[in-house]
């Protein structure tokens, strides 16, 4: 009886022990096991997002996650065969039949539910659920005002709202906050310590109310001094650059500082080279076009003066030229004593003093020919 109580008590006191041993499990089984139903909980989402996609798209409108109109306007198409309509339920209203283009009543800065009903093509009833959140819109900024010791900056936002702005220039920096009026006016005054150091000044600004910010609105750039192109706390570092600021003694230090500048140069001067060929071979072929049209018209005209005549290229050019050497040379020469006896001086039977010449001079100078072939 005694073994009995002590073996029931023997069991009894480590059973527990027997039952955590056999349930021991391992890390890496757990991890192997997370991954498993994740990556299964992660193939679900992506199957229901295809789904909800592909019933989003018989609806044809495509909602924004954020925007800062709150009359935004949606352009949808009704899917349902006998064409039911599409209904709307935005923040837990009612549903209402909407028709496109549909403008959402204003609505207020912060997130919005919206819930879309409607029939799909197979005549099914569907719902869609999107998620809308209204921004602030940028504030509007307008020139601001210098004095030698201050910069004003006005403009307007969304009325009782917070405008964070940031002002940097060079090595300043500045940023604060301003409340906008009840008309959505604000306005801030920057007094940097020192006063005004000349440079280039920047100020961009944001709205913010109920914890939802705006975009950042366009920089609005801005400068002081008397050249606020440059940075007087650092001459090397320059942010323009002029020709005119060339000369002899800081050419090669300017070209060696910028070499942009070889490649700017070099690129003038191809494209001036190109030029310069383009417009000449422009020309050319408008010369050559005009003469080979100014040919084309010659020969035109020739044919028609004289159809039944043909003639060559030559008697059509240089006919005319040919008829005025012919008729040049058909014109009598009229030679009087003095040329002739320059150009047959030698034949004169008297001597320069007026004295005839012996007769075998005259045979010697003169030669007579009876019959075809030449005799002395």
């Amino acid at each position: 009886m005694k073994k009995i109580i002590l073996l029931t008590l023997f069991f009894l006191f480590f059973s527990p022990f027997f039952a955590y041993a056999q349930q021991d499990t391992k890390v890496e089984e757990l991890i192997t096991t997370s991954e498993v139903k994740a990556a299964e909980i992660e193939e679900l989402d992506q199957q229901e997002d295809e789904r909800t996609q592909e019933i989003a798209n018989q609806l044809g409108f495509v909602l924004p996650e954020y925007t800062d109109n709150p009359s935004y306007v949606i352009t949808f198409k009704d899917p349902s065969p006998d064409s039911q309509g599409v209904e709307v339920e935005i923040d837990g209203t009612s549903f209402k039949k909407i028709t496109s283009p549909y403008t959402f009543p204003a609505l207020s800065i912060g997130k919005h539910t919206l819930k879309f009903r409607f029939y799909d093509k197979d005549s099914n009833v569907q719902l869609l659920e999107y998620d809308l959140v209204i921004i602030p819109r940028s504030p509007i900024i307008t020139s601001p005002s210098l004095t030698d010791t201050t910069i004003e900056i006005k403009g307007t936002a969304l009325a009782n709202s917070e405008v964070i702005y940031t002002l940097t220039a060079n090595a300043y920096n500045a940023s604060d906050i301003v409340q906008t009026d009840e008309n959505g006016d604000w306005s801030i005054k920057v007094t940097p310590e020192g006063g005004l150091a000349d440079g280039i000044y920047t100020f961009r600004a944001y709205t913010r109310k109920y914890g939802y910010a705006s975009n950042i609105s366009n920089a609005v750039t801005f400068g002081v001094g008397e050249n606020p192109n440059r940075f007087l706390e650092d001459d090397e570092n320059k942010i323009y650059f002029a020709f005119k600021d060339l000369n002899s003694e800081n050419l090669s230090s300017t070209f060696s500082t910028y070499p942009d500048l070889i490649i700017l140069s070099a690129g003038s001067f191809l494209i001036g080279l190109f030029l310069t060929f383009g417009v000449k071979s422009l020309i050319d072929r408008k010369k050559s076009g005009r003469k080979e049209k100014d040919v084309e018209e010659i020969i035109t005209k020739s044919k028609n003066d004289d159809k039944k005549e043909e003639k060559t290229l030559r008697e059509i050019f240089g006919g005319k030229e040919e008829k005025k050497e012919e008729e040049q040379e058909k014109e009598p020469s009229i030679v009087n004593k003095d040329i002739f006896l320059k150009k047959y001086k030698q034949l004169d039977p008297d001597t320069p003093s007026g004295k005839e010449k012996d007769s075998e001079e005259i045979k010697k100078n003169v030669r007579v020919s009876l019959t075809s072939k030449d005799e002395d």
